[in-house]
């Protein structure tokens, strides 16, 4: 329940202007750098993932590549219908169990939905993949690897630029919620910047050795998650930490795992990807700030 309150606070302090601000400017100027440096280093990273792609058998990339497709379609219908319900229904964020059966009821109807029009989605995904301008359907699933390596960069990169123009404003909202705990940032911005590049750099390798189960359904949600949430996790702990400082308050792996998970979900959606990382830094610190709470008043 703590990381249910936790995660519902972080949504909260979205409201506040300057946050807003940060996370569109911070994900606009991103978007412009990778999408500048993906013109000038398309045709060497393309030329990596058509090497990979090539080394799996033809049938296997036809039939994955719209299996990988028809997944990230059901997971975007999933995550645009939870966040356009809470928009409107605001007022619900707040109750726990609501926000549960919502999250899960939407996740079942589009399921049941994609299962019962499988065969036709499949098949018109297919036949998309054919009719793509690349010489080849391994070429276009190896444009869509690409792609997916272009994005993972610059996840990292707005991940690490709120991190850092956000610090001041973090903390100034925080004060206001908990103005009875004290705060006194050192943000180590090198050091987040060294964990941030260490833990991209296993990232690729771990990409290079798992890439054939990213065309498995199922299973690849749970690897692309799985390694954009190892990109962040570390990066967003030591960051709260040295923002706030944790006073010895253990969060867990588990916990800390499921706040990178559910920052970098948003990342599947347009737009709302600007605002993952605010997400995940503030979901953190609430459930930090509400553990040093909970440690005042039983002293």
């Amino acid at each position: 329940m703590e990381f249910l309150y936790a995660v519902v606070e972080s949504f909260k302090s979205l409201r506040d202007r300057e946050v807003i601000k940060f996370c569109i400017l911070n994900g606009i100027i991103w978007a412009a750098v990778w999408i500048s440096l993906a013109f000038v280093l398309w045709e060497e990273v393309f030329n990596i993932t058509a090497f990979l792609i090539n080394l799996l058998p033809f049938k296997f990339v036809q039939n994955a590549g719209a299996e990988f497709i028809f997944m990230i379609l059901w997971l975007q219908a999933v995550l645009i219908s939870i966040g356009v319900f809470f928009s409107l229904f605001n007022s619900l964020l707040n109750k726990k169990l609501i926000s549960i059966v919502v999250a899960l009821f939407f996740a079942i109807f589009w399921f049941v939905v994609f299962i019962y029009f499988k065969n036709e989605i499949l098949n018109y995904l297919e036949k998309l993949i054919r009719i793509f301008p690349f010489e080849s359907i391994e070429q276009a699933v190896a444009v869509v690897l690409a792609v997916f390596v272009f994005y993972s960069f610059y996840i990292l990169s707005i991940f690490l630029g709120f991190i850092f123009i956000s610090e001041k404003r973090v903390i100034t909202l925080l004060k206001e919620e908990y103005p009875y705990i004290e705060i006194s940032s050192t943000l180590p911005k090198i050091k987040i910047a060294f964990v941030l590049v260490k833990d991209f750099l296993i990232f690729i390798l771990a990409l290079i050795f798992l890439y054939p189960l990213m065309f498995l359904p199922v299973i690849n949600v749970f690897i692309i998650v799985g390694l954009w949430a190892y990109i962040v996790k570390n990066a967003l702990y030591e960051t709260v930490k040295a923002l706030i400082g944790n006073d010895n308050i253990n969060i867990g792996s588990k916990l800390l795992w499921g706040f990178s998970v559910l920052s970098v979900f948003l990342n599947f959606i347009p737009v709302v990807n600007l605002f993952a990382p605010a997400i995940g830094v503030f979901s953190i610190a609430h459930y930090i700030m509400e553990k040093k709470t909970d440690m005042l008043e039983n002293s």
